[in-house]
């Protein structure tokens, strides 16, 4: 029998079926085509060990005049920019309540704590940082509640709920002392939550709230008379 020598044109070819492809490629895995031919690639590796809240719905990679490699990661939850292996949360804050407009409530062996705030705007899966907060008089103490928080549930216009934790996020109960409700002091951050998920959102979001993250990065590692250096 006669040795016939192949050639397969170079790429892969979805459009028809494995028979009707007579001399392309139908399926391949991690290849490549170079000059023509089909060459395995590396595969993947992971960038980070760091790790971010939320799906990522898009990323957006570019580099600074300087050569920064920079990378936006927009999720259902917040928005992050990739900078040397760590993602550093710029979501940008949506409103910050006054000194004592913030009260908490507990009940006695349960975890979940009713927050009081006038129109607060939240929504569940909202996120809160408290500051300034004391304890309630038992186990929520002053560290479990200034933190951030995930909003559990809304309640109404002037009320939402969480779930009280220690600083490694697990899970405590308030006890019979636990009559407080916070102090006058406590103030309540809430960042706001993007829900654009297209590319061209996040690219806008990068632009928009970037130099505010940066001008404040390069600010602390090397003096307040940094310029800011965009591409």
């Amino acid at each position: 029998m006669a040795v016939k020598k192949l050639q397969f044109k170079p790429g892969v070819n979805r459009e028809t079926t494995r028979y009707a492809a007579e001399g392309q490629w139908y399926e391949t895995d991690k290849v490549r085509f170079r000059r023509g031919l089909p060459q395995k690639i590396g595969g993947w590796e992971q960038l980070s060990s760091d790790t971010y809240l939320g799906v990522a719905r898009s990323l957006f990679n570019w580099a600074t005049l300087s050569l920064q490699n920079l990378v936006s990661v927009g999720t259902h939850l917040k928005y992050y920019i990739e900078k040397g292996g760590a993602y550093n949360d710029i979501t940008p804050i949506r409103a910050t309540t006054a000194a004592g407009d913030v009260t908490f409530s507990a009940t006695n062996g349960d975890a979940t704590i009713t927050v009081s705030d006038t129109t607060h705007g939240a929504v569940q899966n909202d996120f809160v940082t408290f500051s300034g907060a004391v304890s309630l008089g038992g186990n929520i103490t002053a560290a479990v509640l200034n933190q951030e928080y995930q909003v559990a549930t809304r309640i109404n216009d002037d009320s939402y709920t969480i779930e009280a934790k220690d600083t490694s996020g697990n899970a405590v109960l308030a006890n019979s002392s636990d009559s407080g409700n916070g102090g006058s002091s406590t103030v309540g951050t809430i960042p706001n939550k993007h829900r654009q998920r297209d590319r061209g959102a996040v690219y806008w979001m990068g632009c928009r709230y970037l130099e505010q993250w940066y001008v404040g990065h390069k600010r602390q590692h090397s003096g307040p008379h940094e310029t800011l250096e965009s591409s």
